[in-house]
């Protein structure tokens, strides 16, 4: 079919949407697809295999299925260029495919057999990796075998009886997995922000028919619109900081790029914003994405946008400057420099020398099991809430979890120290086995290490909800405690799902963090004797 039809329904003298081209079919690249979730005048999914140098689409009205028993009805439209599999946003009203366009799922696919003759007599296998949909599908035309020619555009989509399919009793993957894979945002989000908006003046057929205008929001998270459109090719702003480089990918694996980071953040902002206020910061930076060169990195430069506050702190032989991130502004503002993990001391700007809360931070060694690093978790728990301490857990969005207890400023860090390690060290004394107190990697061998040093003057922590400097975008989330479980590992938040779980809560499961006022005990540098 190559870009014949697609280019002919599109003027693009009025239109930025790419012209694209034919690409090289033996530029030996994996083959890649994309499932664009599509709110036209009926919300529909194009399903896109790169093929012959172009993307073969099909519209999927109910989407995609992880059910063999259910064959998903898929309509064949006309190719679309590769550059297409990356676009997010909004096609106006009037337009062709006019609606809300969301990258719902990405990766590479995998052919049964040659592509080019299953794909010509109608009875497509293939082997999806992606984020969402993996594992074996087919795409079969209907009436193939009667060679049919007069329902040439009519095919099903099918889920093969693998390892990755699902019953029909488990909740449909379109529901559980609603939000973007690029930048975690749902529908209603991408509608509001009003970015990336794509023009096209020629109505069509398959699209064209599910065509309608987007639904758009009155105000963005928190009063804040992001600007509509870049002052310079490549720019973009954010809460009304200008974003150089916007498209820059800064998460291979799922697309993320500066753009789509500074808009999470945005539509998070009420979560994470009071857990960075008035807190000095650390930060890992990484200025062309993880999977390049990362650094970690306290004291500021000229680099920082003017958006981040800056504070001197006396360290022990000079002093130094750090950021303090005290708004939506100041957040999208490390985002512009590359920014991807936030940690924050425990002390506020106002009582530098007067921390108000301790961090266990639980780092299972190599074979330690996830039931084990719950089970820890608790143990600290019942140990705090055993001297009337309440605490709170999150998981770190790498291997382990925190354990957070706030209180009232008073203590010095000397003192809020010892009170860790005795807590630490004691939960080690009934256990050595299987837990750790000391730094030393050449013990921590199937052994969980209880990092109590987090709680020393300058250490930092990464703030809940910050992303991490990792492949897979995960994120340290909150939890309530009966929220422990098997399936939430310390890895299983991502900028892909984290929308959806905030979404779902009925309460924050740290609602009563704020409102704690407790103090530590005050001979802090010796366990009680349940402790012991």
């Amino acid at each position: 079919m190559g870009l014949r039809e697609y280019r002919r329904k599109r003027d693009f003298k009025k239109t930025p949407e790419p012209a694209g081209r034919v690409a090289d079919p033996s530029r030996g690249a994996p083959r890649t697809f994309v499932v664009q979730k599509h709110a036209a005048s009926r919300l529909h999914y194009d399903f896109r295999l790169e093929l012959e140098g172009v993307l073969k689409s099909w519209a999927i009205p109910k989407g995609p299925s992880l059910d063999p028993a259910d064959k998903r009805l898929a309509m064949h439209v006309e190719d679309h260029p590769l550059e297409y599999g990356s676009f997010e946003g909004i096609i106006p009203k009037g337009q062709y495919g006019g609606g809300t366009v969301l990258l719902w799922d990405r990766g590479t696919w995998e052919p049964v057999g040659d592509p080019h003759k299953t794909y010509r007599a109608g009875s497509l296998k293939f082997t999806l990796n992606g984020d969402k949909l993996r594992g074996g599908f087919a795409l079969v035309k209907i009436g193939a075998r009667r060679h049919d020619r007069g329902d040439d555009r009519s095919w099903l989509l099918i889920k093969e009886r693998d390892r990755q399919a699902a019953s029909g009793r488990a909740r449909p993957i379109v529901e559980s997995h609603p939000e973007s894979v690029a930048s975690g945002r749902s529908l209603e989000q991408i509608a509001a922000a009003g970015d990336r908006v794509w023009q096209s003046n020629r109505d069509g057929d398959a699209e064209a028919a599910l065509a309608s205008s987007p639904r758009r929001a009155a105000r963005a998270v928190d009063g804040h619109r992001s600007q509509p459109s870049s002052t310079a090719p490549g720019e973009a702003s954010v809460a009304g900081v200008r974003l150089t480089h916007a498209d820059r990918v800064l998460y291979p694996r799922l697309g993320t790029t500066k753009l789509d980071l500074a808009r999470f953040y945005e539509s998070i902002a009420k979560w994470i914003l009071p857990h960075l206020a008035d807190r000095p910061t650390s930060l890992v930076r990484c200025p062309e994405g993880v999977a390049k060169k990362c650094f970690y990195q306290k004291h500021t430069g000229y680099w920082a946008p003017e958006s981040l506050r800056r504070v001197k702190i006396q360290e022990k032989r000079k002093v130094g400057e750090y950021l303090v991130v005290d708004s939506l502004a100041a957040l999208v503002g490390l985002v512009q420099i590359g920014i991807l993990e936030i940690h924050t001391w425990n002390s506020v700007v106002a009582r530098l020398e007067q921390p108000d809360r301790v961090v266990f931070d639980l780092d299972p060694g190599p074979g330690v099991a996830w039931a084990e690093v719950i089970e820890c978790a608790r143990l600290i728990h019942d140990a705090l809430d055993g001297i009337k301490l309440a605490s709170f857990v999150k998981t770190t969005g790498g291997k382990g979890l925190h354990v957070v207890v706030p209180f009232v400023p008073g203590p010095s860090w000397d003192e809020t120290t010892e009170f860790s390690r005795a807590v630490a060290e004691a939960a080690v004394r009934d256990n050595p086995r299987r837990y750790v107190a000391r730094m030393a990697k050449a013990e921590r061998r199937g052994k969980i290490f209880i990092d109590y040093l987090r709680n020393t003057r300058g250490a930092t922590s990464v703030a809940a909800y910050s992303t991490r400097a990792k492949p897979e975008a995960t994120l340290s989330v909150p939890l309530g405690w009966d929220e422990l479980s098997p399936r939430n590992t310390s890895d299983h938040f991502t900028l892909a799902n984290l929308s959806a779980r905030l979404a779902g809560l009925k309460a924050d499961p740290w609602a009563a963090y704020w409102k704690t006022r407790q103090a530590l005990p005050k001979d802090s540098g010796r366990p009680s004797r349940r402790q012991r």
